[in-house]
């Protein structure tokens, strides 16, 4: 039976004639291996915002159209910055370095220290300070930080800290001597101290494990504020 069904249909397909007419010539297409854009926007290349110190401080000509008080305000910033070959470095309030750096790698490096490995997504003016003690500067800095911050999605969701992810402890680390302290007071202490003082008031550096110390009678601000003046920031410079 089925034989006979198989040469049916070969009977059938051989009285078949196809003619060259009526042949249907494949479609082709082909598939676009470029990317397609749809309202595309290219940023413009910008100038850094310290060309116009930078080339001041590397020629001595003023930026052209710059009238007497520009060329006045550029001569004030530009005491401020030091060259080293083609790096620009401001000198801090504490002398020193910090390299300044332009939009793009602002961006990256908030974005590195905010929320990434290293990152504790602390406040905007910390997330600014962190910046310049790793050595790190851009004029607008403190602004640019805080408004990432208040972008920053985690920071939005777990802005109560009894709802943050746990994160690993990391020690803090000073990037240089003396740049980060830490006090304490002990006591009161029993035995008294020979000047009949019940307090201890100290301060370690966070780098060399540097120790400096004093003995108080009672712990006021006045003495505190005192032993900061005298015995750390006359000696070793403003943390």
């Amino acid at each position: 039976m089925k034989n006979q069904f198989a040469d049916a249909l070969a009977t059938l397909a051989s009285m078949v004639s196809i003619t060259r007419e009526n042949l249907i010539e494949p479609l082709e297409i082909e598939i676009a291996k470029g990317p397609a854009h749809c309202n595309a926007i290219e940023a413009t290349e910008a100038k850094p915002w310290y060309e116009d110190i930078k080339n001041f401080l590397q020629t001595g000509q003023y930026p052209p159209f710059a009238n007497r008080r520009n060329r006045k305000t550029l001569r004030c910033l530009a005491i401020y910055y030091f060259l080293s070959g083609e790096i620009l470095y401001r000198r801090s309030f504490d002398s020193t370095l910090l390299r300044c750096i332009d939009e793009h790698e602002s961006w990256r490096l908030m974005e590195e220290m905010h929320g990434g490995n290293c990152g504790l997504h602390m406040n905007g003016l910390m997330l600014a300070k962190k910046i310049m003690r790793l050595g790190y500067y851009w004029s607008t800095m403190e602004t640019d930080c805080v408004k990432y911050v208040r972008h920053s999605h985690r920071c939005q969701v777990y802005a109560d800290q009894i709802k943050a992810p746990p994160n690993e402890l990391r020690p803090m680390t000073a990037p240089w001597p003396f740049s980060m302290w830490g006090m304490d007071v002990i006591g009161p202490i029993n035995p008294k101290a020979s000047n009949m003082h019940l307090f201890i008031l100290v301060a370690i550096d966070y780098f060399t494990k540097w120790i400096e110390a004093i003995t108080l009678a009672s712990v006021t601000a006045k003495a505190v504020a005192r032993f900061l003046k005298c015995d750390v920031i006359a000696r070793y410079g403003v943390p």
